[in-house]
């Protein structure tokens, strides 16, 4: 009957179990269904525990009293307890500990039944035991009014004299072999002392009842309920003891397995709870998660109803719960996104992301980014939708400034472009009419001084020279301004080159300097190639040599060129190194202005536009040069250029 009341109750949880969450389902999100579905079971699981084992404890209750009055009983008959098993039941984990524990207590329930319906039969075929006391002849080795019970008389020194056959059995050994033997040889050595101490208590006061001792029957403990009774002789001397046995081994064990498992409802009940309390943790937790979260969560009804969403989702529209719990989505849209909507009615019932326009309370409105799951039934229909959105507006905002700004931008450099090729078409225009009348004054004053130099007097012939030499220098300016107008820009696309190639060209065209100075040009081996215009960094070594020869000190001149071992950037570093005059290092950045120099035209030749030069070919670059150098010393230019690493470049794209 229990059994089957056991299975409806398991079969009608499910049930109820599955219709509330399919019915939450329609109303929460199907994590928090889950989660109070699973408090639902876990708080019927706990009440199903604690109605089981108050049942169990009545149970119990009620055997023992049942076993109170057996006992009170016992004095007047003997009995013999029935066999009850209980099969210890195997807690595999926390999930299926309650279903074996209700399993163990009807188990249990059901052999206490049989115990007490076996122990009523019985108790009408015992024989009670008299009380007076009566002669027994020596003789009498076994008792034969006892052919059910197990009774053992001993003498006053505790020596076997008699046993009933069923004792003689229980023990597994021959009546000639048990007279004479002293009963707590039979007794496990641990109970022997209180045996002995409460036969001799029997001696004295004439009985003892409830003895529980362990007899070893062939190596196996057995657990006997002994009652004891001293027959007296006519003189009222002891004459012998009649113990009464009664086995309570399977009694004895199933208390034990009662308490075993008594203990594991305990902990049992203790896993609960801290499942119980980490699960409160939890749906706190999830709770804290979802309506805090730094972004809008909300589900929608396959109406279009607002039917769950998130504190944050009122907190930035600035609505009452109860104004938006029900009410369809479009109240929330801007018309333009209402629009949109109507136009498509099952956006919102498609997996994806897309961007509409919210209506606050205020009347405001804000861009918003929403990303959208649905849920289906089995027959794949739309059960719901659940949305997160994210506020747009200031990235929007800062888009739309971002284009304004580059179209602005491109606008400028368009305006710059055009400016920087008028300024180039102004300065070759410059340059030529400047050029020709520059021309024209060198010519007619080289003129001058041929035809007409013995003629003038005085200084007049050193007044032509000084023309003569301030046309070229101003000639000399003039083409400086072209070339740096050109070298604050690339020519061509930067592209691969090999310096093996480039600076054979740079040498061959300053051989004719290298050999008036008589200078050594030394480069170290292993540069690596660079990205760049070659006629541009050809430029820029050419000047850097020139310079070098050009500051020179008396005796031999010597100019290296090399690289900084590389440092893991796209940048390599070069350097070109002279032991000439050396610069001081408060003019290391004066050096690279345009015309700045530091030493007299009679003393050094040149314009002081090759070092700006320089500057301006390796900025257009993406790089940048400095110097390192003392008076005296020598000094040393550094300047970085992009690599061309193996994996953009090719070797075959390297330019020659």
């Amino acid at each position: 009957m229990r059994v089957a009341a056991a299975t409806t109750l398991v079969w009608l949880l499910a049930l109820i179990y599955f219709g509330l969450n399919v019915w939450l389902e329609r109303i929460i999100s199907p994590v928090e269904a889950s989660l109070v579905c699973a408090f639902g079971a876990v708080v019927v699981a706990v009440w199903v525990a604690w109605r089981v084992e108050v049942g169990w404890r009545r149970e119990c209750r009620s055997l023992a009293k049942h076993l109170d009055e057996l006992r009170t009983q016992a004095r007047q008959s003997s009995f013999q307890l029935v066999r009850a098993q209980l099969k210890r039941p195997i807690l595999k984990d926390l999930e299926v500990s309650l279903t074996n524990l209700v399993r163990s207590y009807r188990k249990a329930l059901l052999a206490i039944v049989r115990l007490r319906e076996r122990q009523a039969s019985q108790l009408g075929s015992d024989v009670m035991l008299p009380l007076a006391p009566q002669p027994i002849s020596a003789t009498h080795i076994v008792v034969g009014s006892s052919r059910h019970r197990m009774v053992a008389r001993l003498a006053p020194n505790l020596a076997i004299i008699a046993a009933t056959q069923p004792f003689c059995r229980y023990v597994k050994r021959p009546i000639n072999q048990l007279l004479g033997l002293f009963i707590y040889d039979l007794v496990h050595p641990e109970d022997a002392s209180n045996v002995e101490a409460e036969l001799t208590q029997a001696l004295r006061d004439g009985e003892t009842h409830n003895v529980v001792l362990r007899l070893l029957v062939e190596g196996q403990e057995k657990y006997l309920q002994m009652d004891v009774l001293t027959c007296y002789n006519e003189d009222g001397l002891p004459l012998n003891l009649r113990c009464h046995f009664a086995d309570i081994t399977e009694r004895v064990l199933a208390e034990r397995e009662l308490r075993r498992i008594t203990q594991e409802i305990s902990e049992a009940n203790e896993r609960l709870r801290q499942s119980h309390q980490e699960m409160e943790r939890l749906k706190e937790s999830y709770r804290d998660l979802y309506h805090h979260a730094p972004v809008f969560y909300f589900s929608l009804d396959p109406a279009g109803r607002l039917v769950a969403f998130n504190e944050g989702f009122l907190r930035a529209l600035g609505y009452p719960r109860e104004e938006l719990l029900g009410a369809p989505y479009e109240k929330l849209l801007t018309p333009e996104a209402r629009r949109v909507l109507q136009s498509d009615p099952d956006m919102m019932k498609r997996p994806g992301e897309v961007e509409s326009q919210w209506l606050k309370a205020d009347g405001s409105w804000m861009d918003v980014w929403i990303g959208t799951t649905t849920i289906r039934d089995a027959q794949g229909a739309f059960v719901r939708s659940r949305s997160a959105a994210r506020d747009v507006s200031e990235t929007k905002r800062l888009a739309l400034d971002l284009r304004k700004k580059a179209e602005e931008l491109s606008r400028a450099n368009a305006q710059l472009l055009r400016i920087n090729q008028q300024l180039e078409e102004f300065t070759y225009v410059v340059s030529h009419d400047l050029k020709e009348p520059l021309r024209t004054l060198e010519a007619f004053s080289n003129f001058l001084a041929k035809d007409y130099g013995p003629q003038l007097e005085g200084d007049g012939q050193l007044y032509i020279d000084h023309l003569v030499q301030a046309s070229r220098r101003l000639g000399q300016m003039i083409d400086d301004l072209l070339a740096l107008s050109r070298t604050g820009r690339v020519i061509h696309s930067p592209r691969p080159f090999r310096w093996d190639s480039l600076l054979e060209t740079v040498l061959g065209d300053l051989q004719d300097l290298i050999s008036r100075t008589e200078a050594q040009i030394v480069i170290q081996e292993l540069l690596p190639p660079c990205l760049g215009d070659p006629e541009r960094i050809s430029q820029l070594v050419a000047n850097l040599i020139t310079n070098a020869l050009r500051y020179r000190l008396p005796g031999q001149t010597v100019v290296t060129i090399g690289a900084l071992p590389p440092d893991g950037t796209v940048m390599a570093t070069f350097f070109v190194r002279d032991n000439g005059i050396g610069i001081a290092p408060e003019y290391h950045e004066q050096i690279f202005r345009l015309f700045c120099r530091l030493h007299r035209r009679e003393e050094y030749e040149g314009t002081g536009a090759g070092l700006a030069i320089c500057k301006r070919i390796v900025e257009a670059h993406g790089g940048k040069i400095w110097v390192q150098s003392q008076l005296g010393q020598g000094a040393t230019f550094f300047f970085t250029l992009p690599l061309a690493t193996q994996a953009v470049v090719k070797p075959e794209e390297l330019v020659s």
